[in-house]
């Protein structure tokens, strides 16, 4: 979820916005982001330089000077949610994300957790347990727009607790959006599992435990590829009004997603990732 002040548009609705454990990077498995894109190319990035990749395991605890947990409130139709940092903890499983309901003038408090900085092309990466709280909202994405003034960019998963065997894949070029839904071979909820997309200037891919499951490509993509750098972000939340069409009714107290691990290595680059060290459940 953005700042105040960004839009989103999330499964339709139009809106203000929409995580190492056993198992060596195996190029049966992966596509190397060393060798899989060619060198960017044009159309520029319109926002900040990129910064250099990451490999952050979420168990170690919460680093100030490279992680922000949000502080501010969305008061929009489709959300009304304040996030709070008293909402996210740190332990043995990683970072535990809670969602809860509220007798106040919002009526949810929820959490969001940015990687600071900005970041282009490459490769990113999560392992997470997603809620199983009908009407909580699991999200991992890179996003910019008008709150830095870049136009809205963003690349999505984003996983419907009321839908628990599909995920929901987005990308979005200067406020353009191409949404799709990703039937799956497991509960996200039940255990962590690796989440992966390879973003260039010719294509978007999505991966699920190394297994990719959706492609769009340049030429195809309706929304167009995004090229503005932008913040990597988790968060949990809760749709209102029109929007619950989608998630869902909230039917929860409080609801609970954990990320482990979260990376990023730049395109043409090698680095270091969560996948270089998770073992994915068997099928």
């Amino acid at each position: 979820m953005a700042p105040p002040g960004t839009k989103r548009i999330a499964a339709g609705v139009a809106t203000c916005l929409t995580v190492a454990a056993i198992l060596a990077l195996s190029p049966a498995r992966f596509e190397s982001p060393a060798t899989a894109e060619p060198a960017p190319r044009a159309p520029a990035n319109t926002g900040e330089p990129a910064g250099p990749g990451f490999l952050i395991d979420l168990r170690d605890g919460h680093d100030r000077r490279t992680q922000y947990l949000a502080d501010y409130e969305m008061n929009e139709g489709w959300i009304k949610i304040a996030y709070s940092p008293r909402n996210i903890r740190f332990g043995k499983d990683g970072m535990t994300l809670e969602l809860i309901k509220t007798k106040g003038r919002l009526p949810f408090s929820g959490s969001e957790w940015q990687r600071t900085g900005v970041y282009g092309y490459g490769r990113y990466e999560a392992v997470l347990k997603a809620s199983g709280e009908e009407g909580a909202v699991t999200s991992f994405f890179t996003y910019t727009g008008d709150y830095w003034g870049d136009p809205h960019d963003e690349i999505d998963f984003e996983f419907v607790a009321s839908k628990p065997n599909e995920v929901h894949l987005n990308y979005f070029r200067d406020g353009r959006d191409d949404a799709i839904d990703i039937p799956l071979w497991f509960n996200t909820s039940s255990g962590y599992h690796l989440y992966a997309f390879e973003w260039s200037p010719d294509v978007i891919r999505w991966y699920v435990d190394g297994v990719k499951i959706h492609e769009v490509t340049a030429a195809a993509a309706k929304a167009g590829i995004p090229t503005t750098t932008g913040r990597v972000v988790a968060n949990l939340w809760a749709g209102s009004g029109a929007a619950t069409g989608w998630t869902g009714e909230p039917r929860f107290t409080v609801a609970r997603a954990v990320f482990r691990c979260v990376s990023h290595v730049p395109a043409r680059q090698v680095g270091p990732q969560c996948s270089d060290t998770f073992e994915p459940p068997t099928r």
